[in-house]
Order: structure tokens, then sequence, then C-alpha cells
């Protein structure tokens, strides 16, 4: 299959997932905060924050894994692709217990870090271990998806990612309208991840059938090797969990878990937004680890601009929709009790999302050719700097100051340091880099901004169904902008299309009129 293809394929399968995880989420949402109410919804996020840091003890194997199944899988070297995957599931074993462990202690000590209501304190703790459990499955199992994505198979994570979210979505709609709370979800967040998990080894073994596991402990070539690249992607997951993940903590260690509903919502849609270009560009690692395995520098440089150039166009509109439009959508959406806190926490962290979007293609292509150690210590720097600024905003500008405390961070590391590197990495002129990357895209979503602000003060949605329906009046102004932007690269798009179909007309032609002569 052309790589085109695949790539397209491959995006396209990871957007139909995040498509359905969207319009679930979307819905699911705001049930679940009116059915648990803003105490025990903001006491299920601080345990979906705090559980989460028990996946940073991956110590990014899954992204070991991924570049070593790639590059074997490329050089038909089918040994060494097994060599990876065992040591990476011995190690993750172990790890997976400690995880279990850990939860053991996490939820003896929950309702002492936080204030939790005497009523919730029980099935909080509980909830707290059973979501443990779930993260260590999840971290063993996910070896396997590693493999999946390693092949360039998106469509069937992608397929397991659908069928997840939406028997996890019934089952919570189900549970909550029956009275239960936060432990009947967290069971049933477990009973569904090792549904999912269990169809990921399966998969991972009809396709590479070649994939030999050993379950003994590794020897030391390989842990060495696994060590060497995860090692620094391990410190990356750390920051990036400081980073996505402590300002629900230092809001509710400093306010409290209602405070926390209001931060999580305008950081939901942000999630969202960033999800939409991440199932885009994570397609780009495997590829840009297999462009280097074959030497195949030009096609790494086109990788990147036109990569970055498609992230951007994406991700803008809806970025820039949400910053001119997002305490109106929320207030929609969610109610107008939450839409100037979330809205304006949303638009301050937009602020980072713009330049992280943009660079989210280069963050693939840096993993792909494993040259990520530079950006292991800018991200440990920005954990740090965003974690002591949110501490100390949080005191003087309240919830926005931990929004504040967060992009401040980001903006620097985004704007001041990562067009250099990747532009040196990959051989490519800054200026260049830029103007055909960053400039352009954003020239061409200036009209659509402009009429979001004027829809915004002259054009009032009385509903969700008007909004989206304003949204999508607008929406042709993008890709007409981008023509006009684009209009060279359009045209010789165009070309090269017309010429292939010419082609194909004419070996049709041939081929009907040899068989008329036959005849």
């Amino acid at each position: 299959m052309p790589r085109v293809k695949r790539i397209a394929q491959n995006v396209l399968s990871n957007w139909f997932a995040l498509g359905v995880t969207t319009v679930v989420g979307f819905f699911l949402s705001p049930f679940v905060v009116h059915h648990l109410g803003n105490l025990a919804y903001g006491v299920w996020v601080l345990i979906g924050s705090l559980v989460s840091y028990m996946g940073l003890l991956d110590l990014g194997l899954r992204g070991a894994v991924t570049r070593f199944v790639s590059k074997g899988a490329a050089q038909h070297d089918h040994a060494e692709a097994g060599r990876a995957v065992s040591g990476a599931l011995w190690i993750r074993l172990w790890i997976s217990l400690a995880i279990i462990a850990a939860g053991l202690v996490i939820s003896a000590g929950f309702h002492r870090v936080f204030v939790i209501p005497v009523e919730l304190q029980q099935a909080a703790r509980i909830a707290v271990l059973i979501t443990g459990i779930t993260v260590g499955i999840n971290l063993w199992c996910g070896v396997f998806g590693g493999v999946l994505v390693a092949l360039h198979r998106y469509d069937l994570t992608s397929s397991v990612s659908i069928l997840q979210t939406c028997a996890r979505a019934a089952g919570i709609v189900y549970l909550l309208r029956s009275g239960h709370g936060i432990l009947a979800l967290a069971i049933w967040d477990l009973s569904t991840s090792i549904l999912a998990n269990t169809a990921t080894i399966v998969f991972c073994f009809w396709i590479y059938p070649k994939l030999r596991i050993v379950f003994s402990r590794p020897d030391r070539a390989t842990l060495s090797k696994l060590w060497n690249y995860s090692f620094y992607a391990f410190l990356i997951n750390v920051a990036i969990q400081v980073v996505y993940y402590t300002d629900n903590l230092v809001v509710g260690a400093f306010l409290s878990p209602m405070a926390v509903t209001l931060y999580a919502i305008g950081g939901l849609v942000i999630n969202y937004a960033r999800q939409i270009v991440s199932s885009m560009t994570t397609t780009f690692t495997p590829l840009a680890s297999t462009y280097e395995a074959e030497g195949n520098h030009d096609n790494l440089r086109r990788l990147t601009i036109h990569g970055t150039r498609a992230a951007l166009i994406v991700s803008l509109p809806i970025e820039v929709a949400l910053f001119f439009r997002g305490h109106t959508f929320i207030r929609l959406w969610m109610g107008e009790q939450y839409a100037h806190v979330s809205g304006t926490v949303m638009q301050i962290l937009l602020l980072s999302v713009v330049l992280s979007s943009a660079n989210t293609t280069s963050a693939g292509i840096v993993y792909g050719m494993e040259k990520h150690k530079r950006i292991a210590i800018w991200a440990s720097a920005e954990a740090v700097a965003n974690l002591v600024l949110s501490i100390v905003l949080v005191r003087r500008l309240g919830i926005y100051g931990v929004a504040w405390g967060t992009t401040i961070p980001s903006v620097v590391i985004e704007l001041l340091l990562w067009p250099t590197f990747i532009s040196q990495l990959v051989g490519i002129p800054v200026r260049r880099y830029l103007w055909q990357t960053w400039f352009r895209s954003a020239l061409a979503i200036v009209p659509f901004a402009v009429a979001c602000a004027v829809a915004e003060r002259f054009w009032p949605a009385r509903n969700l169904a008007v909004f989206f329906l304003q949204i999508a009046a607008l929406l042709p102004l993008v890709p007409l902008a981008v023509t006009m932007v684009f209009r060279d690269e359009v045209m010789t798009r165009l070309r090269a299309w017309q010429k292939r179909r010419n082609g194909l007309d004419r070996v049709s032609d041939e081929y009907e009129s040899s068989t008329t002569t036959v005849g």
C-alpha cells in the first residue's frame, strides 16, 4: 500500500475513533456532572488525576516498543522485535504489580489529603484501589497496543477504542440512572478495560504471527536498548503528567473539590482539542522511524512541513472557535453556572494549546528518530515551572492562577525552543520552516477567526443546535482561505491528479480498443 494512502487511512481511523469518543463524551459529560453533582464529580476527577500518576511507571516503554518493532519490521528483523516486546512485557509485569500495591497505599490516605465528605470517603477509597488495578492492567497490555501502532494498524486500535467507549458510556448511563455512584463507575471502567485489552492482544498476534514472546528476564543488551530510549521518554511522560494533571490536584488542595469541577470542565474541552491533533500526528512516529531506517531524509523533511501544516489547519479552526465563542459553548453545553469561570480557564489554556498543536508533528518525528533527549530536559523544566507558578498564582488569582501557571511555561518552550530544534534536526532553514508552516497556516485561518468574533458579538446562539449550525455556516471560510494561501500547492496537486486521471483513462481506452479488435 502506498505510504500516503496508509497515512490517510491511519489518520481517518484515528479521527473516526476520536469523533465517536468526542461525541459520546460531549453528551455524557453533562449527564455525569448533573447526576453525580459538583461535589461527587470533583472527587471523581481527583481520583482520576491522582491515580493517573501511576501511569508514569510505564517508564516510556510503549514508545520504545513502537520504535523498535517498527524498525525491526522495516528491516525484517523479527527476532529483535520479539526481544523488545518480551523485555517490555517482563518489566511492565512488575510495574503493574507495584501500581496495584501503590493503589492500596493511596486509597488508605486519600481522604486525609483532600477534604472528602464522610459519606463519600469509603466509596472514594475503594474506587482509588479499583482504578489503580485498571491502570496496572492497561499498562501491561499497552505493550500489545504499541505493536499494532508500530505496524500502522490504527484501524484495529481505533476499533477497540470505539467499542470500549460505547460500552463504557452505556454502562455509565445505566449505573447513574439506577442511582449508583463513583464506586460503580470505577468497577465498570475496570470491566471494559479488561475486554478491550483482551481484544488488543488477540489482534496483535493475528496481525504479527512472526512475533515470538518469551516470558523471562530479558538479556542485558535488550534492557540497555529499551532503557536508553525509554528513560528520556519516561521523563517526558512525567513532565506531561505534571503539566496536564497537577492542575486539578492544585485546585483541589488549595481551593475545593467543587472548584475542581469548574476547572475540569474548561480543561475537558481543551483535552478534546488536543486529542484531535494527536490522533493525527501519532501516526507520524512509526513512519519517521521507518524513513530514518531507510535513510530517506527527503521524506522526513516533507513529513515535517506537510504534517505541521495539516496539524495547524485542522486544529486552528477549533481553537479559534473555542477562544472567541467558548463562554457561549460552555453555557449551552453545561449550564449558565459554568460559563464564565470554566470558559475563562479554557481561554487561558488555549494560548498554549495553539502553539503545542504547531509542534505535535515535530514531536512525533523526534520520537521516531530517537532524538528526544533534549525534549526531556525541556519538558522537565516546564513541569517544574508549571507546578511552582500554579502554587504561587493560585494564592493570588485563584483558579485562573492555576491556568496561567500552566500556560506561561508552555508558551516559552513551544515558541522559543521547538522551531529551531526541529529545523536543525531535519535540515530545514528556520525561516522557511516557520513561513511554510506556522505563518501561512495562521494566515489561512484569519477570515474564520474574524467571522467567529463577529458572530459572537452580533449573532447570539440560543441552543447548541443553533451554535453548531453557525459554526458550520462559517466553516467554509477555512477551505476557501486555505486554497488562496496555498494556491500553488493546490494547483500542483490538481494537475498531478488530472495527469493520473488522464493516464488511467488512456489505459482504459487502449484496453477497450484491444479487446474490440480481438473480438
